[in-house]
């Protein structure tokens, strides 16, 4: 697959029946509000709730991460033909410069009426999905003493088939960068499945099952820290937030983000995302890297091992000029070729 240059754009988006002015003056007022409160952070460890316009979180109970793995591509164990996912996919790389917070959207989703997850080792079913945020590979002291050892981290909502509540947490590996690891750190909470080692944050924030006919009302953040990592997700005026502490067995992403994925696809599992006919899904990804230059946007650089159905286009003409360095591309259940991906730097 061949792709040309790339741009982001992670706005907010107006309630539904809103028009005109007042919709592009609400959509600047919610965009304004989320950004305010994931810049101010989440007070403490743990998970947290705020509702537009205010800009406190209220502590809200959390619950458990679900136990399914979102693992690196098959293609890097073998070859896989596949459209988008499954390590075909654009990314934010802002290299040399460090990320500290990345922030994904869906500006422009059209004909987009039903999605469903299926494959053999995740969650499937209707409305089945994860929207993922992942980290590149990288060198990390949490591998210890094991050679051809990586650190990556993901920044995961998995939304389950049914009523069953949707989930936003952390999910953190150690691969193996010449095939499978033998095994994993002594003590250090990880478990070994394979491929490599996994671990996920200790807590989950449990969100009510999001229709995918709502995903232009969706924007994910991730946040990387030495005190700790944290997810962001609003739905609307609705934003949702947990904090993870760091600890040994975490692979300090905060000194090695240099670049990040953005998408959505099948609920874990290296599972499929199968759209309707007739759906088109501009992605869009912020990078503060704290330079505001330009990133690039190399194909073929995803990091999961889900996919989707869809196939890369031409990227939307003019992009909105975000806050920080950004991509931009689309993605369509029809194949018409000239996939290209647009870039900006940041303002």
């Amino acid at each position: 697959m061949v792709v040309s240059a790339c741009s982001v754009s992670t706005q907010t988006f107006a309630p539904a029946g809103t028009a005109g002015n007042s919709a592009a003056k609400t959509a600047a007022s919610l965009d304004s509000w989320r950004r305010s409160l994931a810049e101010k952070g989440l007070p403490g460890a743990g998970c947290f709730k705020a509702a537009y316009p205010s800009t406190e979180w209220s502590r809200i109970a959390c619950s458990t991460p679900p136990r399914v793995w979102f693992p690196v591509p098959r293609s890097r164990r073998s070859k896989l033909t596949q459209t988008v996912g499954n390590g075909n996919d654009f990314t934010a790389d802002t290299t040399p410069n460090l990320i500290h917070t990345a922030i994904g959207a869906f500006p422009k989703v059209k004909g987009v009426t039903s999605v469903q997850s299926v494959g053999c080792c995740g969650y499937q079913g209707l409305n089945s999905y994860s929207i993922q945020l992942n980290s590149y590979f990288f060198t990390t002291s949490a591998c210890g003493t094991i050679a051809n050892c990586a650190g990556w981290e993901q920044f995961v909502l998995s939304n389950p088939s049914g009523s069953t509540p949707a989930s936003l947490f952390i999910q953190d590996w150690l691969v193996g960068t010449k095939g499978s690891l033998s095994g994993c750190p002594p003590g250090k909470g990880w478990q070994y499945v394979g491929i490599g080692c996994v671990q996920n944050s200790p807590s989950a924030v449990g969100i009510p099952n999001i229709a995918i006919t709502d995903l232009g009302q969706l924007v994910e953040t991730g946040s990387a820290a030495s005190s700790g990592d944290s997810i962001y997700l609003a739905v609307g005026g609705t934003q949702y937030g947990m904090k993870n502490i760091q600890s040994d067995g975490i692979t300090d992403l905060a000194a090695h983000w240099e670049g990040s994925e953005f998408n959505i696809i099948g609920n874990g599992g290296g599972d499929v995302a199968n759209f309707n006919a007739g759906s088109k899904i501009t992605v869009s990804l912020e990078a503060a890297d704290g330079v505001e230059t330009k990133p690039t946007c190399p194909a073929d650089t995803g990091t999961t091992g889900e996919s989707n159905n869809l196939y890369f286009v031409k990227a939307p003409r003019r992009p909105a000029k975000l806050l920080h360095p950004s991509i931009e591309f689309t993605m369509s259940s029809t194949n018409s070729g000239n996939a290209s991906c647009d870039v900006l730097k940041g303002i």
